[in-house]
């Protein structure tokens, strides 16, 4: 567990405060002149008189993480991020995330964070601002702290105390940044743990009671909930198709944020809501679908995010649309060769049943229209195609709006939650052109995630801006950000909450 704390520095001599600091913690660039320049200001600051040989000695070494001791036997811990030119927004998120870690397993109780000195250029144009400087770093402590431990009979629970020093913000902005960090993660853990609970323990029905329970909480939201009968009156036949084969029945969740109220600007986000995908009738290989409990990560974006957005209290006016299903292989599941259809009219083939998740976004995208929105946001991990072109560090990106798609890259780019665009071109469409249905819902082998992305455009509104993510491949990570190893990422929830803050 990650405590912030405020230092203060009014007073006494300023080295007088950091006296009772158990440990500290320094950030430096690989180069010998920022080396140096951190070592100086940390031994001015503390009245300390550290080794000559120190600075040499952590130059050489290959390590990014050192560790020493004062006289005292306090520790000191300076984490190089890399060389200065390839700074980016993540630099620091990512080395703070690797050095809790570090503080965790020595039980180091507290940690004094001295971030390194940027010039106005680099925070202007890495993070904005410095209040957003320090936030990194905060993100960074908490996101690496994250655990799931729900179902460990032995729980190993440890509590950091963090404070900063960085005069550039004020005491009272360092509070507001406190605040603002601790309500982002979390949600940001609420989507991981979404993610990360075993599908027994997940049904779209337990799935829509944790909703309800946390909606409870912020009276700014309303909700509403509709059950397997309703969804077939609403005759939403893609969430019907997907949900009938499993004995846990779909639901379709709607949540409502009203923020701004003297604006009519609505925007709508979609979630995609699997809470277990086998495959259906056409079945997934056994090897790795585990994972497919988080085939939900979209639904736990959207959620989160708006639970986010009101408590923080964003001047937004928000829509979030959650259809939740299981895809499962029954004598009542859909076949390939089955024609469905929406509460539109149109009709679909279903050429192939783990193409699922495209269903029953379909249906929610029509509802949206029910809103009037001025932008829609759908979020799904929607193919392995996009794993395949983008790897884990980006969501594919889709959408006709130049404009969207800008600010989606801006929040992307700060967030280091990144989105590449990819073309939406008339070509595709060709490619799932059924002879029985107005579409079929699934392409050939090339193009998976473009071709899913023109299947949805086809249940899309003209009369609002629409973009959809592919989140397939950051939602799940292997090692290879240190503050997402090993877990679910709870990827979204800090991409639209930057997106929205910078356009309400």
């Amino acid at each position: 567990m990650i405590k912030f704390e405020t230092l203060s520095t009014r007073g006494k001599k300023l080295f007088s405060h950091f006296e009772s600091v158990e440990s500290f913690s320094l950030f430096s660039f690989s180069e010998k002149e920022s080396i140096e320049e951190v070592l100086t200001k940390f031994s001015t600051l503390t009245n300390e008189k550290l080794p000559k040989k120190l600075q040499s000695l952590i130059e050489s070494t290959e390590e990014n993480l050192i560790q020493f001791n004062l006289k005292d036997g306090r520790l000191v811990f300076l984490s190089k991020v890399g060389e200065r030119k390839k700074l980016h927004s993540d630099s620091f998120r990512r080395s703070a995330s690797t050095l809790v870690k570090k503080l965790s397993s020595l039980k180091v109780g507290q940690t004094l964070i001295i971030p390194a000195d940027l010039s106005d250029e680099e925070i202007t144009l890495n993070f904005k601002t410095h209040e957003y400087y320090i936030q990194t770093y905060l993100e960074g402590f908490k996101l690496g702290a994250y655990k799931y431990d729900d179902y460990l009979s032995k729980k190993q629970s440890y509590e950091i105390s963090v404070k900063v020093y960085y005069p550039e913000v004020s005491d009272e902005k360092l509070k507001e940044n406190y605040s603002t960090t601790e309500i982002l993660m979390k949600y940001v853990y609420l989507a991981r743990d979404f993610q990360n609970k075993p599908s027994n323990e997940l049904t779209p029905q337990k799935f829509t009671e944790l909703v309800k329970d946390y909606a409870k909480k912020n009276k700014n939201i309303k909700l509403k909930l509709f059950d397997f009968e309703q969804i077939k009156k609403m005759k939403m036949g893609g969430l019907e198709a997907v949900g009938k084969g499993s004995d846990n029945p779909p639901y379709f969740v709607v949540l409502e944020y009203n923020g701004n109220p003297q604006s009519k600007d609505k925007t709508c986000l979609v979630g995609k809501g699997i809470t277990f995908d086998s495959g259906g009738i056409s079945i997934k290989p056994a090897a790795g679908m585990w994972e497919m409990k988080g085939d939900m990560s979209g639904a736990a974006a959207v959620v989160s995010t708006i639970f986010a957005a009101a408590e923080l209290n964003l001047k937004s006016n928000l829509v979030g649309l959650i259809p939740l299903a299981e895809n499962m292989p029954s004598g009542k599941s859909m076949k390939p060769g089955d024609i469905i259809k929406t509460s539109s009219g149109r009709s679909i083939e279903i050429d192939n049943t783990d193409a699922e998740g495209r269903l029953i976004l379909a249906d929610a995208l029509e509802y949206a229209s029910k809103y009037k929105p001025k932008v829609v946001i759908d979020l799904a991990t929607l193919t392995g195609a996009c794993v395949v072109a983008l790897g884990q560090f980006a969501a594919g990106l889709f959408t006709r709006s130049d404009e969207l798609a800008n600010k989606l890259t801006e929040a992307g780019k700060i967030t280091s939650e990144k989105v590449w665009r990819l073309p939406l071109w008339d070509d595709y469409h060709s490619l799932i052109k059924s002879n029985y249905a107005d579409v079929k819902n699934v392409g050939g082998r090339w193009a998976g995630a473009i071709t899913a992305a023109c299947f949805l455009e086809k249940f899309v509104d003209e009369n609002y801006q629409w973009a959809h993510l592919d989140i397939a491949g950051p939602a799940f990570q292997d090692d290879t950000i240190p503050y997402n190893s090993k877990t679910m990422t709870g990827y979204g929830v800090r991409l639209l909450i930057e997106y929205l803050k910078q356009n309400s």
